[in-house]
């Protein structure tokens, strides 16, 4: 991400941190009435998110996923990823898992306050707001507000039943109805607490610009229009200029989110001619592996080839 130092890494994953993230945390400092005990909340706050955005990468490598880096910003953390394969399961799953450390976090330290207070133990007040904050990060990401984790998990279920593409228009229409109600519940709440400094307004901004972003990638990798309209498939203009000579054709890409490079099927003759059919080639011989594996590539939907003039 533009703008960022690294700081560290963990797990291989490298750790950084964006510039607006030193201004927000400057600037709440000085708002702060004891700059101390606003350090403190301020480090404890963005301790959990990293180790929520952990959480997401972690699940993610599994997969043989390649996280390029978790970068602190003004609004939380941002675990930026090679590509996500369009399956639910996979899906579900890494979006899970940063909730998931959240309410593991939030149990472990309501025990451990539970342990301080029949011990008697101090800093059984520090340890409450550490559950508190983690119930706090963990319920807000669940909103089904894409792309945020909740949003991506209503994707992977609507994508049980349904394509990846209509599976990701609904989550991305659901996501802006959150994103408004959580714009206009905002301003109405700083209006009336004059005092309150909320960033929600933010949260929403970036969940209609990434919800859209994300949907016209969706649309393009499925051959649709990429700002929606008219249903059926979306041709880019074709250019002019011819094809360098001996130039190397485009090769889809065989893992992750499928990306077609054409529209057209690919031809179903499996290119044997000759053998064992007589004339027509390949009769009675089936496909071979190469046409198969194209045919598994193929996003949309199969046609049969043109017959050849008599």
């Amino acid at each position: 991400m533009k703008g960022s130092l690294q700081i560290g890494s963990a797990f291989g994953i490298p750790i950084r941190i964006h510039w607006t993230f030193l201004l927000m945390a400057y600037v709440m400092l000085l708002l702060a009435l004891e700059p101390l005990k606003g350090l403190l909340f301020f480090a404890l706050a963005f301790g959990c998110v990293l180790l929520h955005e952990l959480g997401h990468s972690l699940v993610a490598k599994s997969f043989g996923i390649r996280v390029l880096d978790i970068t602190f910003w003004p609004l939380g953390g941002l675990a930026r990823m090679s590509e996500i394969p369009e399956s639910p399961r996979i899906e579900g799953l890494i979006s899970i898992a940063g909730p998931a450390v959240n309410f593991a976090l939030m149990g472990l330290g309501i025990a451990l306050a539970l342990v301080m207070g029949v011990l008697g133990w101090p800093g059984r007040e520090f340890v409450l707001v550490f559950a508190a904050v983690n119930l706090f990060q963990g319920a807000f990401n669940l909103l089904p507000a894409f792309p945020m984790d909740g949003g991506r998990l209503l994707r992977s279920f609507l994508a049980r039943k349904r394509d990846w593409l209509s599976a990701t228009e609904l989550a991305v229409r659901v996501g802006r109805v959150i994103a408004t109600l959580l714009f206009v519940g905002s301003l109405a709440a700083m209006l009336y607490w004059r005092e309150l400094i909320c960033v929600l307004p933010l949260v929403a901004g970036f969940v209609w610009v990434a919800g859209a972003r994300e949907l016209v990638g969706v649309r393009l990798r499925h051959g649709a229009n990429p700002f929606g309209g008219a249903a059926g498939p979306w041709r880019p203009a074709e250019s002019s200029a011819a094809p360098a000579s001996g130039a190397p054709e485009p090769t889809p890409d065989p893992g992750g989110a499928r990306r077609p490079t054409s529209l057209e099927a690919p031809p179903l003759t499996d290119g044997r001619a000759g053998r064992g059919g007589g004339a027509g080639g390949g009769g009675g011989g089936g496909f071979s592996e190469e046409t198969l594996r194209r045919l598994e590539r193929f996003p949309g939907r199969l046609r049969p080839p043109p017959e050849e003039p008599r």
